[in-house]
């Protein structure tokens, strides 16, 4: 008898308790493309690590930690994007064109970042850091083809296309940098 005072007691408490709504059924657009604007942030940020890290015996900690935090940090935002999109409906024509032009936006800068990890091999192969950036350049390769895949399937079908044209670009470059890394 007891035991049945208490769960009434905590009936009205359950009732009270926010629930959050499916996200699955909801346009999510908007935030797809403030989290696309999020990674060009990121992009930035690890290109400017990657810049500024010259190996030097004083500034080997503090370098590498902003390299490895801008890595994590745009694998974050790559993964958050990815979460989204597959949380939300399908994207309308408009929306469809405009998340795939921010995205195509991101090319160029994701090249040169790239392009600017290749430049630096010689400085983290070194300092013995190059086994965890081709590390992490693997694992950021696989979530950026995640993240494609994931707005392949909800925008239009003619922008499926121009996403896939975007895939075999960014996969190019993140093979380059790879095999220099292996090397």
């Amino acid at each position: 008898m007891h035991y049945s005072i208490l769960l009434l007691s905590l009936l009205p408490v359950s009732y009270s308790i926010p629930v959050e709504p499916r996200a699955g059924t909801q346009d999510l657009a908007p935030q797809v493309l403030e989290t696309i604007n999020e990674l060009n942030t990121a992009v930035a940020g690890l290109t400017t690590a990657v810049t500024n890290f010259d190996g030097s015996f004083l500034g080997l900690l503090p370098q590498a930690l902003a390299v490895v935090g801008a890595e994590t940090k745009l694998d974050v935002t790559i993964l958050k994007a990815t979460h989204i999109t597959k949380q939300s409906s399908n994207f309308t024509a408009a929306e469809s064109s405009q998340i795939v032009q921010t995205l195509a936006g991101e090319i160029g800068p994701i090249q040169t970042s790239l392009d600017t990890l290749k430049t630096k091999y010689p400085a983290f192969k070194k300092t013995l850091l190059s086994p965890i950036v081709l590390f992490d350049l693997k694992v950021l390769k696989k979530h950026t083809h995640d993240l494609i895949s994931a707005l392949t399937e909800k925008v239009t079908p003619d922008n499926a296309g121009l996403l896939g044209i975007g895939a075999t670009i960014l996969d190019q470059a993140f093979d380059s940098a790879i095999a220099v890394y292996k090397g």
